[in-house]
């Protein structure tokens, strides 16, 4: 008998863990510009203006920018330069920024890049709407365990 509980505890204590650890996830909208994604559902949003949205997690292992900027001109291809710059200013060699890659996604064209260094983590999108001239980075920091709900972020935005 005393086997019997000992599995039911160890079974009740692995799923009690296994649902702290879940992270559920919610859409979201930055009302200024119609801009919608999927994030955690206890995001914690910093800034939430005309030039910025900002949110993170509590524990400080995942955070998320949306910078907007007006470029009527933009490509693809200057996006993607454009892309490589913010790396460079924000510490990032060739080297370490490695393949920019290109995305359609949800109405949005673009570009994004994931970088590590010194034990920070990013993924940095670019992303073109194609029906305006306001484009948007989105910066996406994130610490060990993270890379996964990072992607799904990266992955989730939409006009």
């Amino acid at each position: 008998m005393s086997k019997i509980k000992f599995f039911l505890f160890a079974g009740f204590m692995l799923l009690t863990c296994m649902n702290l650890t879940a992270q559920s996830f919610t859409d979201w909208d930055w009302d200024t510009y119609g801009v919608k994604f999927s994030a955690p559902s206890n995001f914690k949003v910093q800034t939430n203006t005309a030039e910025e949205f900002t949110a993170k997690l509590s524990n400080d292992l995942l955070h998320l920018s949306i910078i907007p900027w007006k470029d009527a001109s933009l490509t693809k291809e200057s996006l993607k330069k454009s892309v490589k710059e913010l790396c460079v200013e924000l510490g990032y060699t060739a080297r370490e920024i490695g393949t920019i890659t290109d995305l359609d996604l949800n109405g949005f064209e673009g570009c994004y890049a994931m970088i590590s260094k010194d034990g920070v983590s990013m993924i940095i999108e670019g992303l073109l709407d194609p029906a305006s001239a306001t484009n948007f980075y989105t910066i996406i920091v994130y610490g060990p365990g993270y890379e996964d709900k990072a992607i799904q972020v990266a992955n989730s935005f939409s006009k």
